[in-house]
């Protein structure tokens, strides 16, 4: 008789955990801006540093991580909870894809302009840049609610 009690308040308790998975999962619902601004911020970094002197790039630089900082405080106040993008479960191949494209459309941008000094290309990059960032972005998120519901990712 008291196993079975006991049984079945745990079996309460792993639905109240579900339950409050799926409100987590629920609750991280990205605002439809979030990923266009970092999108922009990312493609103004990548302008300002490959076409500006030191002043300018340590000016997008600071930018940039304050942009970075503002982002995750509109969405941590928003939703309540922040999960990172390193530890996400299987979402956070979304996040290392995202950083591994900024790292080289940058570095492409910057190398194509120290050899023709052509501004275009830059440009370019800039805006192929902004399309993976919004890309990968959602990716992530659709990922990370995902996982939240199977129960694979612990936010913060």
């Amino acid at each position: 008789m008291e196993n079975e009690q006991d049984l079945a308040r745990a079996r309460e308790a792993l639905a109240a955990v579900e339950a409050t998975r799926a409100s987590v999962a629920d609750r991280l619902v990205t605002p439809w801006w979030y990923h266009p601004t970092l999108g922009l911020l990312t493609a103004a970094y990548l302008v300002g540093y490959t076409l500006g002197g030191t002043v300018v790039r340590m000016s997008v630089l600071i930018a940039f991580f304050v942009g970075l900082g503002a982002l995750v405080s509109v969405y941590r106040r928003r939703t309540g909870v922040w999960v990172s993008g390193h530890r996400a479960g299987a979402a956070t191949r979304w996040a290392v894809a995202m950083g591994v494209s900024a790292v080289v459309v940058v570095v492409t941008a910057m190398v194509v302009h120290a050899a023709t000094g052509l501004l275009w290309p830059v440009w370019v990059c800039a805006g192929v840049l902004f399309v993976l960032i919004v890309a990968l972005g959602r990716r992530f998120d659709a990922r990370l609610r995902s996982e939240l519901r199977s129960g694979h990712v612990v936010a913060s």
